[in-house]
Protein backbone atom coordinates (compact mmCIF):
# COMPACT_ATOMS: atom_id res chain seq x y z
CA UNK A 1 0.00 0.00 0.00
CA UNK A 2 1.45 3.50 -0.73
CA UNK A 3 1.20 6.26 1.86
CA UNK A 4 -0.75 9.34 1.24
CA UNK A 5 1.21 12.31 -0.38
CA UNK A 6 0.07 14.85 2.62
CA UNK A 7 -0.02 12.15 5.30
CA UNK A 8 2.26 13.03 8.46
CA UNK A 9 2.55 11.37 11.89
CA UNK A 10 3.36 14.04 14.62
CA UNK A 11 5.47 12.33 17.70
CA UNK A 12 6.39 15.01 20.15
CA UNK A 13 5.02 14.27 24.17
CA UNK A 14 5.37 18.46 24.76
CA UNK A 15 1.34 18.28 24.38
CA UNK A 16 0.91 22.06 23.60
CA UNK A 17 3.28 22.13 20.92
CA UNK A 18 2.17 19.16 19.26
CA UNK A 19 -1.26 20.43 19.00
CA UNK A 20 0.30 24.25 17.68
CA UNK A 21 2.21 22.06 15.28
CA UNK A 22 -0.17 20.22 13.98
CA UNK A 23 -2.86 22.61 13.49
CA UNK A 24 -0.03 24.83 11.64
CA UNK A 25 0.53 21.84 9.08
CA UNK A 26 -3.31 21.03 8.79
CA UNK A 27 -3.41 24.99 7.61
CA UNK A 28 -0.73 24.02 5.30
CA UNK A 29 -2.39 20.91 3.61
CA UNK A 30 -1.10 18.29 5.57
CA UNK A 31 -2.99 15.32 7.23
CA UNK A 32 -1.91 14.88 10.51
CA UNK A 33 -2.05 12.09 12.92
CA UNK A 34 -0.56 13.40 16.06
CA UNK A 35 0.70 11.29 19.22
CA UNK A 36 3.01 11.73 21.98
CA UNK A 37 5.38 8.03 21.96
CA UNK A 38 6.91 5.09 20.96
CA UNK A 39 4.08 2.98 21.01
CA UNK A 40 1.75 5.59 19.79
CA UNK A 41 3.84 5.98 16.57
CA UNK A 42 4.25 2.29 15.68
CA UNK A 43 0.55 1.62 16.17
CA UNK A 44 -0.21 4.38 13.82
CA UNK A 45 2.86 3.76 11.26
CA UNK A 46 1.07 0.18 11.08
CA UNK A 47 -2.53 0.95 10.49
CA UNK A 48 -2.32 4.57 8.25
CA UNK A 49 0.73 3.99 6.33
CA UNK A 50 1.94 7.41 6.64
CA UNK A 51 4.45 9.27 4.20
CA UNK A 52 6.26 11.94 6.83
CA UNK A 53 7.16 11.90 10.40
CA UNK A 54 8.54 14.52 12.24
CA UNK A 55 9.95 12.91 15.16
CA UNK A 56 10.82 14.64 18.99
CA UNK A 57 14.43 14.03 19.60
CA UNK A 58 13.37 13.50 23.43
CA UNK A 59 10.38 11.60 24.27
CA UNK A 60 9.72 11.39 28.06
CA UNK A 61 13.01 10.06 28.41
CA UNK A 62 13.77 8.10 25.49
CA UNK A 63 15.15 8.56 22.79
CA UNK A 64 13.42 9.42 19.60
CA UNK A 65 16.18 8.02 17.30
CA UNK A 66 15.45 4.64 18.93
CA UNK A 67 12.22 4.53 16.40
CA UNK A 68 13.68 5.93 13.36
CA UNK A 69 14.51 2.49 12.29
CA UNK A 70 11.37 0.53 13.78
CA UNK A 71 9.31 3.24 11.59
CA UNK A 72 11.73 2.76 8.65
CA UNK A 73 10.64 -1.26 8.89
CA UNK A 74 7.02 -0.86 8.78
CA UNK A 75 7.08 2.30 6.05
CA UNK A 76 10.75 2.16 4.10
CA UNK A 77 9.47 4.92 1.75
CA UNK A 78 8.48 7.59 4.81
CA UNK A 79 10.64 10.81 5.32
CA UNK A 80 11.78 11.09 8.28
CA UNK A 81 12.58 14.63 9.91
CA UNK A 82 13.79 14.79 13.77
CA UNK A 83 13.14 18.14 15.53
CA UNK A 84 14.66 18.76 18.93
CA UNK A 85 15.53 21.58 20.97
CA UNK A 86 18.79 19.23 22.20
CA UNK A 87 20.75 19.44 18.72
CA UNK A 88 24.04 18.31 18.42
CA UNK A 89 26.46 17.06 16.01
CA UNK A 90 26.55 13.56 16.92
CA UNK A 91 23.05 13.56 17.15
CA UNK A 92 22.95 14.18 13.52
CA UNK A 93 24.78 12.48 12.69
CA UNK A 94 23.54 9.41 14.09
CA UNK A 95 20.14 10.61 13.02
CA UNK A 96 21.23 10.58 9.27
CA UNK A 97 22.58 7.33 9.51
CA UNK A 98 19.42 5.37 10.95
CA UNK A 99 17.45 6.95 8.08
CA UNK A 100 16.22 10.65 8.62
CA UNK A 101 16.28 12.99 5.94
CA UNK A 102 16.45 15.94 7.93
CA UNK A 103 16.97 17.16 11.36
CA UNK A 104 15.80 20.83 12.46
CA UNK A 105 16.09 22.15 16.15
CA UNK A 106 13.72 23.75 17.95
CA UNK A 107 11.86 26.33 17.60
CA UNK A 108 11.84 25.71 13.77
CA UNK A 109 9.61 27.91 11.91
CA UNK A 110 6.84 25.37 10.02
Amino acid sequence: MAAEAGSLLLVDDDESYRAVLARSLTRRGFQVTAVAGPMEALACMRDLDLAYVILDLNLAGQSGLNLIQPLLAISPQARILILTGYASIPTVVSAMKLGAVHYLAKPADV
